[in-house]
């Protein structure tokens, strides 16, 4: 079966592969997805709805089939926005902070307002790893109780001690505020560091103090009343000692700690509720035995939409996630075109909301399309820039399916050395959608391409990314995006037929 496998893509490669991935194709649609007309392609947004329905239209003329029950491309996602107002205040320790300034609040349980003062509590890193012997709420009721914490892990040069100086999950400030829900707290606070988080508050004030796009929630799932971040300058003022707190936190036998500091919170919100779209196409698999088997690619649709002021205020997302969309299209035509068909479905799944914590993709992953016990490999497509051949590929993720030689092997056929992840302390493995499905338990995997020649990609994460600079120009260098695209052709088309 291997050695039949092997011959099929060795054949397919030979004899199609050049023809099946247009670069001009790939340019076009990435030329409209990141137009001002569709005003940064936020959640909730005409240009959303435009951006989901260009989608579907694509996959119609690519020859991909509707994917969800209803025979139609979309898969309905609800979702709820809550944005903090400018009423809303938050005193510590009797210092009034400034909002947008000093902090960022939003409400977890969707409420429009309420008031609040509780008393605080010190949960280090805020994380309970079994596997570690590590319990920052051990012996802690945090029912009733604001919890205050960092992000980020304790120090470790041990692979086998929250992996080393590589982030794990726990560092993440998602798990913060997850683990202070299912603690029962009625609240969680994050201290901002750029040592512990890796990023500057700015980058917390234009992602977090946005209008916060969250899952509709249902009323017997644990959530926040209170969730948000306050700068370290301000932590300081109001009398915590953040050196000192940060050591107790890295420390082993660490025991949350009470804070006598007064905290009172007038909370103020807009909240809407709103409907967004995952938009899911289907090649069937040739065998009726193997159909529901299939492999998966996804990207994220959606972007920052408008700022709210400044000489250009469109978030045009032409790299992020214009590249994945256009990718997904011409993957679903090359797909359509392959014969014979291999033996598995391929799915193409557009997803919402990522932007907002991978949201669409978390939806998607509890109410899959088809069974996630059948899907053999998730591949991700995220940010790809422009440039010449890429000096390799990165891959992030896990494998579950072994699907490890069949990566290397696509890597090899297109010329592509496999990298390590140059930042690991970053956790870059958690801020894309193939985390979704390998919280799932499926083989998921984003491949980012690397040494990527050309100024727009050498400038990407230090001047474009989440900018509205990030726009397609006619310039571009495609050679890096179809280079991808049929490294991520390949090794799906080997997953679907082995």
């Amino acid at each position: 079966m291997r050695l039949a496998a092997l011959l099929f893509l060795s054949v397919f490669l030979a004899s199609s592969l050049p023809t099946l991935i247009d670069p001009a194709r790939l340019r076009a649609h990435i030329r409209f997805l990141s137009s001002d007309l569709l005003e940064g392609r936020a959640v909730g947004t005409r240009g959303g709805q435009l951006t989901a329905e260009y989608l579907a239209s694509a996959f119609a003329a690519a020859g991909a089939r509707p994917a969800a029950p209803d025979g139609s491309y979309f898969q309905t996602v609800p979702l709820t926005g809550v944005t903090t107002l400018p009423a809303t205040t938050l005193s510590l320790n009797n210092q009034p902070l400034s909002l947008g300034r000093d902090f960022v609040l939003s409400s977890f349980t969707q409420e429009a307002s309420f008031s609040l003062s509780a008393p605080l509590v010190f949960v280090g890193h805020g994380i309970r790893a079994p596997e570690f012997q590590w319990d920052d709420y051990a012996g802690l009721d945090a029912r009733g109780k604001i919890v205050v914490l960092f992000t980020g892990e304790p120090p470790s040069t041990d692979p086998a001690f929250f992996a080393g100086p590589a982030l794990t999950y726990y560092g993440r400030w998602t798990y913060k505020f997850e683990q202070a829900a299912r603690q029962g707290a009625l609240g969680a606070l994050i201290v901002h560091t750029d040592a512990t988080a890796t990023y500057p508050f700015t980058t917390v004030l234009n992602s977090f103090g946005r209008e916060s796009i969250q899952l509709t929630r249902t009323p017997s799932t644990p959530a926040l009343r209170l969730a948000g971040w306050i700068s370290a300058p301000a932590a300081s003022a109001a009398g915590l000692d953040l050196p000192a707190l940060l050591a107790r936190a890295g420390a082993r036998g660490f025991t949350p700690q009470p804070l006598s500091l007064p905290v009172s919170v007038q909370f103020s919100a807009q909240v809407r509720s709103l409907v967004s779209q995952n938009v899911a196409a289907l090649i069937p698999g040739s065998d009726s035995t193997l159909a529901q088997q299939h492999v998966l690619y996804s990207a994220h649709w959606d972007h920052l939409g408008l700022a709210p002021s400044g000489p250009d205020r469109i978030y045009n997302g032409a790299v992020d996630n214009a590249s994945g969309c256009a990718i997904l299209i011409e993957l679903a035509r090359a797909f359509a075109q392959v014969q014979p068909r291999p033996r598995r479905s391929i799915l193409l799944l557009a997803v919402t909301a990522e932007e907002s914590g991978l949201l669409g993709s978390l939806y998607y992953s509890r109410n899959p399309l088809l069974p996630l016990s059948a899907l053999e490999l998730n591949i991700n497509v995220d940010g790809i820039p422009p440039g010449g051949k890429p000096g390799g590929i990165l891959a992030l993720g896990e494998d579950k399916k072994n699907v490890t030689p069949l990566i290397a092997e696509a890597a090899r056929r297109h010329s592509l050395a496999l990298k390590p992840d140059p930042r690991p302390e970053a956790g870059l493995m958690f801020r894309s959608d193939h985390f979704s499905f390998l919280r799932a338990g499926a083989s998921a995997y984003s491949f980012n391409p690397v040494d990527v020649p050309g100024s727009f990609a050498t400038e990407y994460n230090a001047k474009h990314y989440h900018q509205p600079s990030d726009e397609y120009s006619p310039n571009w260098d495609m050679t890096s995006l179809e280079i991808y695209s049929r490294f991520v052709l390949t090794l799906g088309l080997s997953a679907a037929s082995r």
